[in-house]
């Protein structure tokens, strides 16, 4: 089959994104893959972003939209999609940049057959300045599957592995898709839309994950995931995520697993609260725990001891090793 025979849409949402955009567009520019559409949708930037993207647009015909306001980040990727023309759509992030392979490697999976409805690459985590310091690496248990195609359980016990299964700005969908299943929704999944997307996709889908460094993920003060996920005390969105999607798999063992993942998550959360001083807030988020493994719960209450003390269980340990 000839690749070049599917339209794809490349899809770049801006915002604000002039330092790292014109690495992006030119390793989009540089594709190896080239029957795309380049679809970018700027949310109101206040910066010299517009002004970068007209280069290109004059340059390469890549297609420019412009909201009036802000709209926000998921309201921003659904409206790309209903712009997308193209069989395959993937959402590619204005400060990532991509190896010029990722499209067609992309496009030769979904081509390969008619049941994958996502795929996804692995990567490098690079520095501001564009220097790798990490890579996404698959599970070691999928790993050794020694396959490129998974099922809703072992993209489950995946991400309960602390691995990496969805590299989001490297995933690809089939149209058709996004038209049956709708669009990321909005509420209820705070920072995880992005996850419950594509857990919606594997339980009606196969999924498939190329392991292969195909994108540079950038990491940066300016960055969502930054500002969302890692420097957030609260519990993480994608407990949200797990505990709507752990109910889908009919594996028991699965299910207890993700039960433990989700309970390790919120301890981590409250440790974390623990350590700021937020005791009340520490417990409260305890008792969002439902039944887990005996270690789990014996550290429960150790937090919640510590948490009515008022101590901060961080703060003990430094001051008793400075004495």
């Amino acid at each position: 089959m000839d690749n070049n025979t599917s339209l794809v849409s490349l899809c770049i949402p801006t915002y604000n994104s002039a330092e790292y955009l014109r690495h992006c567009l030119d390793s989009i520019a540089s594709q190896t893959y080239k029957n795309v559409e380049v679809i970018i949708s700027d949310n109101a930037s206040m910066d010299t972003t517009v002004d970068i993207i007209r280069e290109y647009t004059d340059r390469y015909d890549f297609k420019l939209f412009r909201n009036a306001v802000n709209i926000g980040a998921g309201p921003n990727f659904n409206k790309l999609i209903s712009l997308a023309k193209g069989e395959y759509v993937a959402i590619y992030h204005a400060d990532d940049f991509y190896e010029n392979t990722i499209v067609e490697e992309s496009v030769r999976i979904l081509n390969s057959d008619d049941t994958i409805g996502l795929v996804s690459t692995m990567g490098n985590i690079v520095s501001e300045e564009g220097a790798p310091f990490y890579t996404f690496r698959l599970p070691k248990h999928l790993k050794k599957m020694n396959k490129t195609i998974y099922t809703f359980d072992e993209v489950l016990s995946g991400i309960l592995k602390r691995g990496w299964v969805f590299v989001t700005p490297s995933i690809m969908v089939r149209k058709k898709v996004y038209d049956e299943l709708g669009v990321f929704e909005l509420q209820g999944y705070g920072s995880a839309v992005d996850y419950a997307m594509w857990f919606k996709i594997a339980n009606k889908y196969k999924v498939a994950i190329i392991d292969e460094k195909l994108i540079n993920y950038r990491v940066h003060k300016a960055q969502g995931t930054e500002r969302e996920v890692r420097k957030n005390p609260e519990v993480p969105d994608i407990v949200l995520v797990l505990r709507k999607y752990k109910e889908l798999t009919t594996n028991k063992h699965l299910k207890r697993q993700c039960e433990d993942f989700i309970n390790a998550m919120i301890i981590k959360a409250a440790r974390r609260q623990n350590y700021y001083g937020l005791y009340s807030k520490s417990n409260e988020t305890l008792k969002t725990m439902r039944s887990g493994s005996v270690i789990l719960l014996l550290q429960k209450y150790v937090f919640r001891l510590f948490n009515v003390l008022k101590i901060s269980i961080r703060r003990r340990s430094l001051s008793t090793d400075a004495e």
